[in-house]
């Protein structure tokens, strides 16, 4: 029995959680798993010869995920590599090596990361954050002010951190 094309198009929809959280692990980066998945979805039509089994389109779209990964990883590889003899960078750390101008565009870069992160927030988990790096308050305070425990507030900050240091992370 030969798969139709809407049993590997359903397939894939089926699969798309599992494909998701597999790239996301391989490439640390949420936004850039979401990207490559739809780079699945769009090689679909290539799929050949038509596969026979449910399984045999779940482990074509698997490596066609792994693939893709691998391509990305090498290709940002590169990228840093060049970044490296074009400034003389060693490692990642290393930005004042930059020129100035490469330094300020970084710089301005993750402010814009940043600030897109924060008004992704929730509201309490933004006022939380605020609270705490604009006003200085502690986290008694901050939990005094907002009527939680000083626990959801350090909860609260975890994660707000978390989810801004990732959106910066990622390319």
């Amino acid at each position: 029995m030969i798969f139709s094309k809407n049993q590997i198009y359903n397939t894939y929809l089926g699969t798309q959680p599992l494909l998701l959280q597999f790239l996301t692990r391989r490439l640390s980066c949420a936004e850039t798993a979401a990207d490559l998945l739809h780079d699945v979805y769009l090689r679909l039509p290539q799929l050949q010869p038509s596969p026979s089994s449910e399984q045999e389109v779940k482990a074509w779209l698997f490596k066609v995920a792994g693939n893709l990964a691998i391509d990305h990883l090498r290709s940002q590889q590169r990228r840093n590599e060049i970044l490296v003899q074009r400034y003389h960078i060693h490692s990642d750390d290393e930005s004042e090596n930059l020129h100035e101008p490469v330094r300020q565009l970084l710089t301005k870069e993750r402010v814009k990361q940043a600030l897109t992160a924060l008004r992704q927030l929730p509201s309490r988990r933004a006022e939380v954050f605020y609270l705490s790096r604009v006003e200085n308050l502690s986290h008694g305070q901050i939990a005094t002010r907002l009527g939680i425990s000083i626990r959801l507030v350090e909860k609260e900050m975890a994660l707000a951190l978390s989810h801004c240091r990732r959106a910066v992370e990622c390319e």
